[in-house]
């Protein structure tokens, strides 16, 4: 054992001797114990974690539920830990009771933490939380190999692997994301089984509306329940059905609202993200929306709204389609440039898209890149002309303003998605403005936009809002989903615009989302699909899914290039009109 304090101190490692029962062998051990007498006979060896060794921090994998080996292949089947480990020769061990220490170092280390709980019936029927990984950091020691019962399965203790702060990160999130212990704290409106919060957790669409929700407010569902905060781009910060059916537990200290290792309600998430924490105002709209828990808060019926009957004539004759007095075509503001053999030879077919008067739609599942097509359009309409010879804009005089309203990105990442209209552009785009919403709820997203048309006085011709769910209180509430398809069907007759929106689609199927996803598709004049290439993740393919008094245009696909901007791919394909073939 003296010669394993050798090599170990020789390492950069400090070292401790311990007694058969893992406990420290000397009374002061801070820092390591130097005395080579010390370790003469001693059982085993410890090694002192934390600035001691060097930045020494320790994942320990107990075995109190026999499953420490499932649980360690779980955690490096998962897709970041494993890049990690195939990057770094992580030292493993195994240890005396079947558990694993997985060893780094890194410049930042923390005090000993207890990252994943599970819960154990204690002796008088009560369930208690216990430790299944937790680390040893600064202050902190592990019994080491070659100490009885402990064996390198991976690496070499001599030669421990440094990890930047944002691996160390992945790891720590990681191993957090194995936490099924949770105690959630009710509100009053879901606390006696029959209010409307306890009514919506248990309605079958309550975790689809949390998903929904989280998404809105820039969370990211990485796979299988694991979930990643806004304007973190690497590591897991909460899980969903992990814990507990429908629970949202969070574990990050940077995941505001929620707080850190807390657990959620469907109900809870949804107040605290759309209704700014108030509780008592998602619970009326569900009273008065739903039905649910009506009795409970005595919600009076609405009061029918009856027109006068002079009101009902004017807006009868206003509705009244004379075939006498022409109507023009709506000014087409936007086509998609395609080739066509016609009478032998080649030529340019500009494809009607986007018109004045109408909305349009772009779904495509998460991460698909719909906002970079997005970014497409509004940088073609904000500089009028052709861009990749693929995208043509043709904004009318008095109608140069173009507009974003992104409702999903912190206010950072909306600054960046700004930034890169011009250069998309290639061009000074003076007339493009941008607005963040995000930290605010439905109702008032709805006010903002309306209150920026009104500002522009009707100068706005093409207006894009990334993330039109957020506009409706509930995406599968039929009255909201009228309300929101309504506004957009007011807002761009009133101010003769074209409102392109974004809407995600279910992550089973390719439906938009929701009964708001169904009303928009029903009344878009155009619906565009973009979809992920499986073999090239910079690469997004874009269809044509529908279009109204028009023929589809042909697919095209766009790429991400080194500078993060989306360049549409030159095709060779065109159609034929005597083969009526491409």
């Amino acid at each position: 054992m003296i010669d394993v304090f050798k090599k170990y101190s020789a390492a950069g490692l400090a070292c401790l001797p311990t007694k058969a029962d893992k406990s420290p062998n000397h009374n002061s051990w801070k820092g390591g114990v130097m005395e080579e007498s010390a370790y003469s006979g001693s059982p085993g060896i410890g090694i002192v974690c934390g600035e001691a060794s060097k930045g020494l921090e320790c994942l320990d994998f107990d075995n109190h539920f026999g499953d420490a080996k499932e649980n360690i292949s779980a955690f490096f089947a998962i897709e970041e830990v494993k890049e990690i480990g195939n990057k770094h020769p992580l030292v493993i061990e195994a240890t005396m009771s079947g558990g694993y220490h997985v060893l780094y170092r890194c410049d930042t280390v923390g005090g000993n933490q207890k990252l994943a709980r599970k819960p154990k019936q204690a002796g008088n029927g009560r369930w208690v939380p216990d430790v299944i990984i937790e680390t040893r950091g600064e202050g902190g020691y592990f019994v080491a190999a070659p100490s009885p019962g402990y064996t390198v399965l991976r690496g070499d203790l001599l030669s421990i692997p440094y990890v930047d702060p944002i691996e160390r990160d992945i790891l720590i999130t990681a191993a957090k994301s194995f936490n099924t212990w949770h105690e959630v704290s009710k509100t009053v409106e879901e606390s006696t089984g029959d209010r409307p919060g306890d009514l919506f957790n248990d309605s079958p669409g309550s975790v689809d509306e949390m998903r929904s929700c989280l998404q809105r407010a820039g969370w990211t569902e990485l796979r299988d329940g694991l979930w990643r905060r806004p304007g973190k781009k690497d590591g897991i910060s909460a899980t969903l059905g992990r814990v507990a059916p429908g629970v949202f537990y969070n574990f990050s200290s940077n995941g505001y609202p929620f707080e850190s290792e807390k657990a959620y309600t469907a109900f809870q998430v949804i107040s605290l993200l759309d209704y700014n924490g108030d509780f008592s105002a998602f619970a009326r709209d569900l009273a008065e929306t739903n039905n649910i828990g009506k009795k409970d808060y005595k919600v009076e019926p609405k009061k029918k709204e009856t027109k006068a009957l002079s009101e009902l004539d004017g807006i009868m004759m206003d509705a009244l389609i004379d075939t006498n007095i022409p109507i023009e075509k709506p000014p087409i503001i936007m086509k998609v440039r395609q080739q066509v053999m016609e009478h032998g030879s080649m030529r340019d077919y500009d494809s009607r898209t986007f018109t004045l008067g109408n909305f349009s739609a772009i779904t495509g599942k998460g991460k698909s890149k719909k906002t970079f097509l997005a970014s497409m359009f509004l940088a073609v309409a904000s500089s009028p002309g052709e861009l990749y010879n693929k995208l043509v804009a043709d904004i009318p005089e008095g109608k140069k303003h173009t507009i974003l309203f992104d409702t999903e990105q912190s206010r950072y990442d909306a600054y960046i998605t700004s930034l890169r209209i011009p250069k998309i552009a290639c061009a000074d785009t003076p007339n493009f403005r941008a607005f963040s919403l995000r930290e605010y709820s439905p109702m008032e997203r709805c006010d903002i936009i309306e209150h920026v048309l009104k500002k522009y006085n009707g100068t706005a011709g093409f207006i894009m809002i990334d993330g039109i769910a957020d506009l409706a209180k509930a995406i599968n509430d039929e009255e909201e989903a009228t309300r929101v398809s309504g506004l957009l069907l007011r807002w761009t007759k009133e101010y003769n615009c074209h409102i392109c929106t974004i809407i995600h689609q279910n992550k089973n199927d390719n439906y938009a989302t929701g009964h708001l996803g169904s009303s928009i598709i029903k009344k878009a004049e155009c619906v565009i699909t973009v979809e992920k290439d499986d073999s090239d993740r910079l690469v997004s393919h874009v269809r044509c899914d529908l279009i109204r008094g028009a023929a589809d245009f042909d697919d095209f696909s766009f790429e991400i290039n080194d500078h993060g901007i989306p360049v549409i791919q030159q095709t060779h394909g065109y159609f034929n009109k005597e083969t009526q073939g491409f």
